[in-house]
């Protein structure tokens, strides 16, 4: 936000997480999991959980091209996956579909027809659609991230025309509720997606798990439609990189959980309006973000016209807009973003051991509540054209502890922001230290606030101090 106005300030005194393998599902290992009860809801709302205890009943079996007889019951009488969408559609709780491949074998086209799914399992019994290795045991076996991609673009994908590579090739309608879909290796997804929700009318969607997915090149891996409400949502152990839209774009997500993610742009950009979030939600509640490295979103603006600034920066790593509430953001890692690490318009917001690295702003917190940063690291924020970096920006109420801040020459540690219809910006930092280097700031503000430190260092010196800042009277 660009400064406005003349202030006065009154006081008085009295690394990153390195890379980490993503983890790679098999269907025994996503079921001993799930026995073991390790793929669950988090305790952030505890009485809603997903189905945890629960294997197949029946497993019909897939390939590129089919086999044999053609029904599914073996490897050598495996189905086309043509036949897919109408198998799916004939499920029963408990069904199993897996689709199996060799490492050297021909993917299948994303970009040709959809597979819908519409059947649901129960609590105790899931859908299971799992993509691995063929194994000698009618199953499918995890393929490292090294295999190429079981399902990829037929047409050449590029960042210019990804725009126009169609619809998603998984389809879910119709609420379709308790599955689990681990396994696939996707490169060349459209904007639409490899999965989408979709529900133009309301249409709520339950106890799914996503896990053990590696995608590359792609415009989303998962979208929804805006009539879509997903609840008790697991989305684990997933990898990405190449992305231009997002990860994923939820637009109401309640009671769910998103962990050991990996996702890394390559600062792919598309242009002005196809900013980046990597991970998004438009309204939601108790949600739970964990263990999550997000890099280098970033979208440059055209250049200016003449006589004209230049253009905001864009690029986020995990985005909460105004209707989501309840949180938490646990030991998650966003570096080299054009805007925000972590844009939060949530109410009720909870950080803990989380970090950023050259991102315009480590953090932003836009609202009013109970909102908690604790024993996190932002560092090195990054002031782009006529916009200041900070390690954390808050236009609502904050409480900072135990945290550390490191501001380099032409950007802040922390920066006040006053949004519109709502009181000036509270925040309290207790404990933890700041560092500032050259002109760097220790708090700015673009309107009223108040910034409190106590028993914080600041360059190697306990100060506790209060920051007034104030509208200057004409």
């Amino acid at each position: 936000m660009r400064p406005s106005g003349k202030f006065m300030q009154r006081h008085t005194t009295p690394p990153l997480m390195t890379r980490r393998q993503a983890l790679t599902v098999t269907l025994a290992g996503l079921l001993t999991a799930l026995s073991a009860g390790r793929l669950r809801a988090e305790a952030i709302n505890p009485t809603v959980q997903t189905a945890t205890a629960a294997k197949p009943k029946s497993v019909t079996l897939f390939t590129l091209s089919g086999a044999g007889d053609e029904d599914g019951r073996d490897w050598q009488n495996a189905m086309p996956i043509d036949s897919l969408s109408k198998a799916l559609s004939s499920a029963r709780p408990g069904s199993g579909f897996l689709i199996g491949f060799d490492s050297a074998g021909q993917p299948i086209a994303i970009d040709k027809g959809q597979i819908r799914i519409k059947a649901s399992g129960d609590e105790s019994n899931p859908v299971f659609l799992q993509a691995g290795l063929i194994a000698d045991d009618n199953g499918v076996a995890a393929a490292s991230k090294d295999v190429a991609a079981f399902f990829k673009s037929a047409q050449p994908w590029s960042v210019k025309d990804f725009g126009r590579r169609g619809s998603a090739y998984f389809a879910l309608i119709e609420g379709a509720s308790h599955l689990r879909v681990s396994g696939f290796h996707i490169d060349g997804t459209p904007a639409d997606g490899f999965f989408k929700f979709r529900g133009k009318e309301t249409a709520t969607f339950r106890d799914i798990v996503i896990s053990g997915l590696e995608a590359r090149n792609v415009g989303r891996v998962i979208e929804t439609d805006r009539g879509a409400m997903l609840q008790n949502l697991i989305v684990t152990d997933c990898r990405a990189i190449g992305i231009i839209r997002g990860f994923a774009r939820f637009r109401h997500l309640s009671d769910s959980t998103l962990r050991n993610l990996e996702l890394d742009a390559a600062k792919m950009d598309a242009g002005g309006r196809n900013v980046c979030q990597l991970i998004a939600v438009s309204e939601g509640k108790n949600l739970l973000f964990e263990d999550i490295v997000l890099r280098n979103a970033i979208n440059e603006p055209p250049p200016p016209k003449e006589g004209k600034e230049p253009g905001y920066v864009q690029g986020d790593g995990i985005v909460c807009e105004r209707k989501t509430m309840n949180v938490t953001i646990r030991n998650c890692h966003a570096s080299s973003m054009g805007d925000g690490g972590f844009d939060l318009k949530t109410t009720n917001v909870t950080m803990e051991d989380c970090s950023s690295d050259s991102c315009k702003f480590g953090a932003r917190l836009w609202a009013e509540g109970n909102n908690v940063i604790r024993r996190c690291d932002f560092r090195n924020p990054v002031s782009r054209n006529d916009t200041q970096g900070a390690c954390i920006q808050a236009g609502g109420t904050l409480e900072i502890v135990d945290t550390k801040l490191h501001a380099g020459r032409g950007t802040v540690a922390i920066s006040l922001s006053k949004k519109k219809n709502q009181n000036p910006p509270m925040v309290v930092m207790r404990g933890g230290s700041i560092e500032i280097e050259g002109n760097a700031k220790v708090a700015h503000a673009s309107a009223d606030g108040v910034l409190e430190l106590q028993d914080v260092m600041v360059n190697g010196v306990k100060t506790s101090r209060r920051f007034v800042f104030e509208k200057k009277e004409k």
